[in-house]
């Protein structure tokens, strides 16, 4: 009571002079009854200033109505603190008046009180009780009390929003700290790191929960403030968003979502990120034990690296240092398969030329993609690896000092092995480009496609090379004939055969495969420098029997040829189709049949 009473007299010193002229009562109480108070209230209270005239009822019960009306218009977030001054003081007046009125002010000053008339529901008469009065004013005082508790839990809702979104950005901001990348943190997702998730999302759900209590205490005091829907904010960029919060003390709640992202990443972790993280264990056991067996010259598949364990590093983790360490042990494990002569026997058969050849090729490249990903990798990456996939590097390099004496192992053992195998290739490559003919062998032929003669020999075409067969096809200028060989791994000839070149001078020769009769091989030659036939058509079959060498002569080159699957003829166009000279004597094409003769 002495608190409120300090409120008053400080609230009424604030708007009334003590030197109040004389006022009737009878004459100010029409004004206050038609709430007119704006004229009536600097009345009042020069009225009730005057101590005879503090302790009467009805002037202390429309002092009590007009601060309730005040309360009652308040903004209950903007003026907060005039609401709880202004209701404590309506209450203290209503109180006061309630105390104060008795049957005898009823009976004397029934006038005043009319608005309390009413029938008296037991014995159905008419009048003005106390017990109304009384009635009346402590509903006043619970409703105003009760606003006042509202506002009070409103904006303590508030304050509980705020801790709340501090308390989730505290432990979200030490994780952004720890983690540069969102999937760094899922794939590092440590016990303190889960720790920290769930008092994130926590903390989220707690601030939404405390923003619907505001909301809805909002709606129930009428408060077109805190009344609308809180604005959940998603928080899509790690690091970015959810780092600072909004205000919210003006009326409108923004918050970040904090418990959906924390459910979300929780959800991840336990899901994704574990099926990812079984994945890379259950590879990184399957690669040692396919890297053991082979050094023991057991020859097992390795293949390549995992379609599905690709996708998923790509999805969480690109340019992954685990993935490239993986990627090393699979490299290192291939590598030692295919060096391996126990393994790979071929090797140990120097005939067997395109064999070796393609062996070590592969190798090397193997070799060169493995020293890549080991040169790639730093100390610092290392570590960062380590945090987040601490079970896989710890059980990998677990006979090593450091990860990092493993990797600058692998470096230099994959150094080594690309500088001894480019030597292999290069030398199986040399032995490659030559072909050896069978019935003369100091007769060869190169095996790649030529600009200029070489050795009185020039090759135009290689229409087929693998490690067991290559054939090739060109032109004898000493011989004067072409040739098409056949040469088996040895790279010694199978079978040889020839035909008439389109002219053996001033030879500037085009060449290219083409259509021709089922189960053959077909290409041409044209001789661009001479000018009568100067065209040919080789037809063979892959097993060195030749079906035709077909010379004609052309006018100029060839735009274009068509193959008829159903006459098994081969058109040569000199001209597009729709250009064809078929009213002048000119050529415009040339036909040759199933059988090589030409039209």
């Amino acid at each position: 009571m002495k608190i409120k009473l300090t409120a008053l007299v400080i609230f009424l010193i604030s708007v009334f002079s003590s030197e109040a002229q004389k006022i009737k009562y009878k004459d100010l109480f029409p004004v206050l009854a038609a709430k007119n108070y704006e004229e009536g209230v600097p009345k009042l209270l020069q009225y009730l200033a005057d101590p005879k005239n503090a302790e009467e009822a009805n002037p202390n019960l429309q002092m009590g109505l007009w601060l309730e009306d005040r309360f009652m218009n308040y903004d209950v977030v903007g003026d907060s603190s005039k609401v709880y001054e202004v209701g404590d003081s309506a209450v203290f007046f209503l109180e006061k008046a309630k105390s104060l009125i008795d049957e005898k002010e009823l009976k004397k000053k029934d006038e005043y009180y009319q608005a309390f008339f009413r029938r008296d529901l037991r014995t159905g008469e008419f009048g003005i009780k106390v017990s109304d009065v009384h009635l009346d004013i402590e509903k006043k005082v619970e409703k105003i009390e009760s606003r006042i508790a509202d506002v009070k839990e409103m904006h303590r809702r508030v304050i509980k929003v705020e801790s709340n979104q501090k308390s989730a950005i505290e432990a979200y901001k030490s994780l952004t700290t720890r983690f540069s990348m969102y999937n760094n943190m899922l794939i590092g997702a440590d016990a303190d790191v889960q720790s920290k998730l769930e008092k994130i999302e926590e903390s989220g759900r707690l601030g939404l929960e405390n923003t619907k209590s505001v909301q809805e205490l909002a709606v129930k005091l009428g408060s077109d403030k805190y009344s609308d829907e809180p604005i959940l904010k998603a928080i899509n960029q790690f690091g970015a968003d959810g780092m600072s919060a909004s205000n919210i003390r003006s009326g409108t709640i923004e918050i970040w979502d904090f418990e959906n992202w924390a459910r979300t990443a929780y959800s991840e972790i336990r899901g994704g990120i574990a099926l990812f993280k079984t994945m890379i264990k259950n590879y990184a056991d399957e690669i040692r034990d396919k890297k053991s067996k082979v050094k023991s010259s057991q020859n097992v598949e390795i293949g390549y690296f995992p379609t599905d364990l690709l996708e998923q590093f790509d999805k969480y983790d690109t340019e992954s240092t685990a993935e490239k360490l993986l990627k090393i042990e699979m490299y290192e494990a291939r590598i030692i398969k295919q060096v391996d002569l126990q393994i790979n026997p071929a090797l140990m058969d120097s005939a067997l030329i395109g064999s070796q050849l393609a062996i070590y090729q592969q190798a090397l490249e193997d070799a060169k993609n493995m020293n890549l990903l080991a040169e790639a990798i730093t100390a610092d990456d290392l570590e960062t690896a380590k945090n987040k996939y601490t079970d896989y590097i710890e059980s990998f390099f677990k006979k090593y000092v450091t990860a990092s004496k493993y990797v600058s192992d692998m470096q230099v053992w994959s150094r080594r092995q690309v500088e001894w195998l480019t030597n292999s290739v290069e030398f199986w490559e040399e032995r490659n480009r030559w072909g050896i003919d069978a019935e003369n062998e100091e007769l060869r032929y190169p095996l790649f496609v030529q600009d200029a003669p070489e050795g009185g020999k020039m090759t135009l075409g290689v229409p087929v090379k693998t490690p067991e067969e290559i054939v090739a096809f060109g032109a004898d200028l000493e011989a004067k004939k072409g040739y098409v060989l056949s040469f088996g791994p040895d790279r010694l000839s199978k079978w040889k055969l020839e035909f008439d070149l389109p002219g053996t001078e001033a030879v500037q020769y085009e060449s290219d495969s083409l259509p021709t009769i089922s189960g053959a091989e077909s290409f041409y030659i044209y001789n661009t420098s001479a000018v009568e036939n100067n065209f040919v058509v080789v037809s063979y079959t892959a097993t060195g029997q030749l079906n035709w060498g077909t010379v004609v002569t052309i006018s100029k080159k060839p735009v274009d040829f068509k193959f008829d699957d159903l006459t098994q003829e081969l058109t040569i166009l000199l001209y597009p189709e729709e250009q064809l000279p078929l009213e002048s004597d000119e050529l415009g094409y040339v036909v040759i049949d199933r059988t090589g003769n030409a039209r």
